[in-house]
């Protein structure tokens, strides 16, 4: 792997990078594929309040992101059921539990990061009637990582 170098900072990479938060990817594979420190892009929000600021609202949109992709892979049912041709022709048609597991295991671990990364908006809520408009709140977050731009 190509050790990180001194990024200089301008604003296309500095998109690149918030573009990739705003998608779900992770701060650390965006540095990797940039070849970039995690720590000077932290040192860019500490000393920059506008940067600071897109970065929450990339960081915002892409909570948003990984949300749906929980949706994505819960409702993805490829690989669930596999199928093997017997000797005699017929085909014997088998779950594959380690396929249904692997998902599950994906979906409950965006979820719980989603819960300590956003507790207000994914923690779990103990009022009654409380009510999320999801589909707003997505329109909103991305409405402002774009205006951030």
């Amino acid at each position: 792997m190509p050790r990180p170098r001194k990024a200089v900072r301008d604003r296309a990479l500095e998109d690149l990078l918030l573009a990739g938060l705003a998608e779900g990817v992770t701060l650390r594979k965006l540095c990797r594929r940039h070849h970039i420190a995690p720590g000077l892009v932290q040192r860019w929000r500490m000393e920059d309040k506008d940067f600071a600021r897109r970065f929450a609202l990339a960081r915002e949109a892409g909570f948003e992101a990984i949300a749906e992709e929980t949706l994505e892979i819960a409702d993805d049912d490829a690989g669930d059921v596999t199928c093997k041709e017997k000797a005699d022709g017929s085909v014997a048609v088998a779950k594959n539990p380690d396929n249904v597991a692997r998902a599950r295991l994906r979906v409950e671990t965006r979820l719980k990061l989603l819960s300590k990364w956003a507790p207000g908006k994914y923690g779990e809520s103990t009022e009654l009637g409380q009510t999320q408009d999801w589909s707003e709140r997505l329109a909103a977050a991305r409405a402002r990582v774009l205006k951030g731009r």
